[in-house]
C-alpha cells in the first residue's frame, strides 16, 4: 500500500463533484440501483456533489441513433445492416410500448421484436467491446470509434467531475468501463472501480499492481490499469466510497478507508470492507437522475434490495455470498414504506425485489405492508418450506406477480450434491400452488453439473415437461466453475479430479475449466445441451422472459 495515503483533490473551495456511472453493456429494462443507493448515502454523509450517469443507457440510445441514420452498419444472420436500420430502432420503440400496450402484450408481435433487439444487442456489444479493448491498447480503430466514445461521455465532461466511480455489475463491463476510464482520465479527474465482480474476486488488486494480460485479436498484450484506475473498492460500496470522498476532499488518510485499493499498491487493503449492518437506516435509493420513461419497457421498473446476501448460503455452485459480508434483513415493515415512496416519488407501481431470495414469512410480511398500494413487484425464491396456497393467495391480492425459484435440477442425488436442501416432489406442489394464486413462475435450471448423468439430465428435463403448464418463463445455463463457490473449495467432493487456469482468460474472469471422475464428459455436455436448447425453448409463455424480467412482470401484472 501507498505510504503517501493523504491525496488531495485541489476543488477551489467547491464541494468535491463525484460522477457515478454505470457502465455497458446490457439490455437497459431499468435503471442501475446500485449507483441509485450509492448516491442517496454519499448525498446524506458527505459534502459531496454527486450525479449519477447510466451511461449503459446512453450507449444503446447512441448506437441505435447511429444505426438508424447509417452512421453505424451492423448485419445480422438473415438480415442487411439495411434491414437492420429499421427493425432495431422499431424494436426498443416497441419495448418502449410505443405501439401501444395492447400491441406489447400480443406475445407473437412481442417474440418477433424480441428476437431483433437480442440479436441486434448480441452483435452491437461485441464489437463495441472490441472497440473498447483497441482504445485501451491503442489499436487502430474506425475514426468514428472516437467520436462515439467522446459523444458517450460528453455528459460527464460537462460535470466536470473531480472523481468518476464506475459500478461494475457483470465481468462484461469491465472494458467498457476501463475505456471510458481512460477518457476520464484525460479530464484530470481520478478514477475507481466497485461492484459485486470485484467481491468474488480471490485477489482483485492484482488488477492494480502491475501489467494484466488483455486479448485482443487472438494475442494477448498487457495492459497497465493502474495508469486507467487510481482505486478499487471491495465489498458493498458505502463506507469505502464515503470515506474516500472524505479524503479525497480533506486530504485525510485514506489508508482508513474500507475495502480501499490504491493503484500500484501490493494488491492489498489496509482496512477490511465494511458496510451497513442496520439496512432500516439507509436513505432512500435516488433515482432522479434517470429518464424513466427512455428504459426499454413500457412502464418503468425500479429495482429494489430488502436485504443483503442470502438467508441459506449453502448452494455449492453459488458465488453470491461473496459479494455481501453477512445476510441481514430490512424489516419488512421498513422495506414496504421505501416501496411505497419510491412509488409515491416517481410514480411508479412496478417493482423487482433483487434480493438473492426472499422466505416465504418474510414475504409476507412484507405484502402486508404494501396491500391496497397499487403496487405489482417480483421476487427470487428458494423452492423449500414455508410456501402455501395461503401465502400465495396473500402475496397475489398485495401484488405479487413473479416468482423467480432455483429449482435448477429434477434429481434428487443431484440437488443434494449442491446442497439446495429442496425436495423434487415437494418444488411441483410450490409451483403449482403459486400457479394457482395467480402468480406467473420462472424457473432456473442448470445442466452438467460435475458427476450428472444421462439418466439425472433426462430427470430435469421430466420435471420440467410434467410441470409445464405451471412455468411461464425458463431461464437455462450450463454449469460454470466459478471462484468463491463452495465446489471449488472442495472440489473432489463433487468428483471433480483437477481444476485449470483458463488459457484465453480475461483480467476479472473467475471461470474455471475442470475434469471429472464421473458422469458425463464436456463433450456430451456439449452436445446434449445442443439438443437440449430447442426442447426448452418451447417452455412457458416466451423464450425471451427469461432475459426480460422486467418485461414479464409486465405481462403478469396486465
Amino acid at each position: 500500500m501507498h505510504s503517501t495515503a493523504t491525496s488531495k483533490i485541489a476543488v477551489s473551495g467547491r464541494p468535491l463533484r463525484v460522477a457515478l456511472v454505470f457502465p455497458p453493456a446490457m439490455a437497459p429494462t431499468s435503471p442501475p440501483l446500485g449507483i441509485a443507493a450509492l448516491k442517496a448515502y454519499l448525498s446524506e454523509n458527505s459534502t459531496a456533489v454527486v450525479r449519477n450517469f447510466d451511461l449503459n443507457l446512453d450507449y444503446h440510445e447512441k448506437a441505435l441513433e447511429w444505426v438508424r441514420d447509417g452512421l453505424l452498419k451492423v448485419s445480422l444472420r438473415k438480415m442487411d445492416h439495411k434491414a437492420v436500420a429499421r427493425r432495431a430502432p422499431a424494436a426498443r420503440d416497441f419495448f418502449r410500448g410505443g405501439s401501444g400496450m395492447a400491441d406489447f402484450l400480443d406475445l407473437s408481435a412481442y417474440n418477433a421484436h424480441a428476437e431483433t433487439y437480442t440479436s441486434f444487442g448480441s452483435v452491437l456489444d461485441g464489437l463495441f467491446e472490441s472497440f473498447s479493448r483497441k482504445i485501451l491498447l491503442d489499436s487502430p480503430a474506425p475514426p468514428l470509434v472516437g467520436k462515439f466514445f467522446d459523444d458517450l461521455i460528453e455528459p460527464l465532461t460537462s460535470f466536470r467531475p473531480d472523481l468518476v466511480g464506475f459500478s461494475i455489475l457483470f465481468s462484461q463491463q469491465l472494458f467498457f468501463a476501463l475505456a471510458l476510464s481512460k477518457l476520464c482520465k484525460k479530464m484530470g479527474a481520478k478514477t475507481v472501480l466497485g461492484g459485486a465482480t470485484f467481491s468474488v474476486m480471490p485477489d482483485p488488486g492484482l488488477l492494480l499492481s502491475g501489467p494484466v494480460g488483455v486479448l485482443i485479436g487472438g494475442e494477448r498484450r498487457d495492459l497497465d490499469l493502474s495508469a486507467l484506475v487510481d482505486f478499487l473498492i471491495v465489498g458493498e460500496g458505502e463506507f469505502g466510497l464515503n470515506s474516500l470522498v472524505e479524503g479525497l476532499s480533506s486530504g485525510g488518510d485514506l489508508s482508513r478507508s474500507p475495502g480501499l485499493i490504491h493503484a500500484g499498491s501490493t494488491g492489498e487493503f489496509r482496512v477490511a470492507p465494511k458496510a451497513p449492518s442496520e439496512l432500516d437506516r439507509l436513505p432512500l435509493p435516488d433515482f432522479s437522475d434517470f429518464p424513466l420513461d427512455l428504459y426499454h419497457s413500457p412502464y418503468p421498473v425500479l429495482p429494489y434490495l430488502s436485504a443483503r446476501g442470502c438467508p441459506w448460503r449453502r448452494c455449492a455452485f453459488c458465488t453470491h455470498q461473496k459479494t455481501y459480508l453477512e445476510y441481514r434483513e430490512e424489516s419488512a415493515e421498513v422495506s414496504a414504506e421505501k416501496i411505497v415512496a419510491l412509488k409515491k416519488r416517481h410514480g411508479v407501481s412496478h417493482f423487482s425485489l433483487v434480493d438473492e431470495m426472499i422466505h416465504p414469512r418474510r414475504l409476507d410480511r412484507l405484502c402486508r405492508g404494501i396491500a391496497g398500494e397499487g403496487i405489482y413487484f417480483s421476487a427470487y425464491a428458494r423452492p423449500a418450506g414455508g410456501f402455501n396456497g395461503e401465502v400465495f393467495r396473500r402475496a397475489y391480492q398485495s401484488g405479487l406477480r413473479v416468482l423467480m425459484w432455483g429449482v435448477e435440477s429434477g434429481s434428487r442425488r443431484v440437488l443434494d450434491l449442491m446442497c439446495k436442501g429442496t425436495d423434487i416432489a415437494r418444488v411441483g406442489e410450490i409451483l403449482e400452488g403459486s400457479h394457482d394464486a395467480g402468480i406467473w413462475n420462472l424457473i432456473f435450471a442448470i445442466f452438467g453439473f460435475p458427476t450428472e448423468t444421462d439418466a439425472e439430465w433426462e430427470s430435469t428435463l421430466d420435471f420440467i415437461d410434467t410441470n409445464r403448464t405451471r412455468i411461464e418463463a425458463l431461464s437455462k445455463s450450463r454449469f460454470v466453475l466459478l471462484e468463491g463457490s463452495n465446489i471449488l473449495r472442495d472440489p473432489s467432493r463433487f468428483g471433480i479430479s483437477a481444476v485449470k487456469d483458463r488459457e484465453e482468460k480475461d483480467p476479472v474472469s473467475i471461470a474455471y475449466d475442470y475434469e471429472t471422475t464421473e458422469g458425463l464428459t464436456h463433450s456430451q455436455i456439449d452436445l446434449k445441451f445442443r439438443e437440449t436448447v430447442p426442447r426448452l425453448t418451447a417452455i412457458g409463455k416466451s423464450p425471451h422472459f427469461g432475459r426480460f424480467r422486467d418485461h414479464m412482470l409486465i405481462f403478469a401484472s396486465a
